[in-house]
């Protein structure tokens, strides 16, 4: 195998890692920083000659660590692996068979939180990264790693701020192991757009057994709810087969409501709509026709309704010009797995969109069996290491 020399060192440095506890500040916890230290710390061990950044942004007082390791090889471009350092929070606890914030190993397999998301891919991008600082005659691109805060609530301080900060070659080229399927059978090379709204109608409070003195938000948002609904499936319904499924998705997810007593009519109530949108469109469109909908709606029932995005970001694609580089990847993955592979969008939403909006080059990939987000989360050992294998492959013969 080739990594042989490398496996128990790196499994240590994962299991290390996975105990430090870098839950997102939006799910209750205390963010990437020690994390982020611990990382700089151990990789930056390897070689004398990496070179290093770090973007630090802060919220809400809290350091929001970003950092970028980089092997230089004299070579015209960088191919750069990103990943993020934060997890989601445990949730219950009870549903968890192994504890969540320790590495344990059994079999094949290392359970805990982070481990499938993002750890996997970021294991696997640093054993790039060291395996090209021992072979540096291989390689026909410079190596780079981007370790990113924030991913799991919007990247507003991890990849958004780095690329405020930082300027990239244009001919670099991004890979970002934070989507795959369990034989890595799937390239992504586009994301629908990601448009999450909250929509607030203020009636007028009163007395249930007074209806007539007030204004019923819950029934007038229900009556909003269901014109925005029908309006985004009948002016937004065009499909596209690179996406599964293979069209926009307009879904009504959380209320908020303005009352917990049965004997109050609400003067207040917000609804979310959770939107997943095709190229042909962009989130302007489909807020322009919102807009049109609620502005009637006011004028109908004389009250206000306010509307506020919590995420607005535009669907992304590659260039025609990308094709060469998905082509030698797909090609090395076919090499060493020997099996058919394809390219495919996502609903979901990864930091490679952030760089396909800004005209790079990027896929997203790996080998992961779904498990993110879910008690007794795991990553597979192999694929930690046949990932790698993969990604050493494209590099060497890039």
């Amino acid at each position: 195998m080739m990594f042989n020399e490398y496996r128990k060192e790196m499994l240590d440095l994962f299991s290390r890692m996975i105990e430090i506890n870098a839950v997102n500040p939006s799910g209750g916890g205390r963010g990437e920083e020690e994390r982020a230290n611990f990382l700089k710390k151990e990789v930056l061990k390897w070689s004398g000659d990496l070179k290093f950044e770090e973007y630090v942004a802060v919220s809400n007082g809290i350091k929001r660590p970003n950092l970028l390791f980089e092997l230089d090889s004299g070579k015209e471009f960088t191919i750069w692996f990103v990943a993020h350092m934060d997890t989601v929070s445990e949730g219950d606890i009870n549903l968890w068979n192994y504890p969540p914030f320790k590495a344990t190993i059994e079999g094949d397999k290392v359970y805990g939180r982070g481990t499938c998301d993002n750890g996997q891919g970021l294991l696997s991008s640093l054993l790039v990264l060291k395996y090209f600082i021992d072979h540096r005659s291989e390689m026909k691109s410079n190596v780079g790693v981007i370790l990113v805060s924030d991913e799991e609530a919007g990247s507003n301080y991890g990849i958004r701020y780095v690329l405020e900060k930082r300027k990239f070659n244009l001919a670099d080229k991004f890979i970002v192991p934070d989507f795959g399927t369990p034989d890595g059978s799937l390239v992504e090379i586009a994301e629908k757009g990601i448009f999450w709204l909250k929509t607030t109608v203020i009636g007028q409070q009163c007395h249930g057994s007074t209806p007539d003195k007030g204004k019923n938000a819950h029934r007038l948002a229900r009556v909003l709810e269901g014109r925005m609904d029908a309006m985004l499936h009948r002016d937004f319904n065009h499909s596209d087969t690179l996406f599964n499924p293979p069209y926009s998705t307009f879904e009504p997810t959380k209320v908020e409501s303005g009352t917990t007593s049965i004997n109050i009519i609400p003067g207040k109530e917000s609804f979310y709509f959770d939107m997943r949108i095709i190229p042909e469109y962009k989130t302007d469109d489909v807020f322009n026709e919102i807009k049109k909908i609620v502005e009637e709606f006011r004028k109908e029932f004389g009250v206000e309704v306010i509307l506020e995005p919590v995420q607005k970001d535009d669907p992304s694609f590659n260039s025609k010009e990308s094709k060469e580089f998905v082509d030698k990847f797909i090609n090395s993955v076919n090499k060493l797995r020997g099996m058919d592979v394809k390219s495919i969008g996502i609903g979901g939403g990864t930091c490679g969109a952030f760089f396909r909006r800004m005209g790079y080059d990027t896929i997203v990939w790996g080998t992961l069996d779904e498990v993110e987000h879910m008690p007794n989360e795991y990553a597979k050992i192999s694929n930690i290491f046949g990932d790698a294998e993969v990604f050493v492959d494209l590099i060497r013969n890039y």
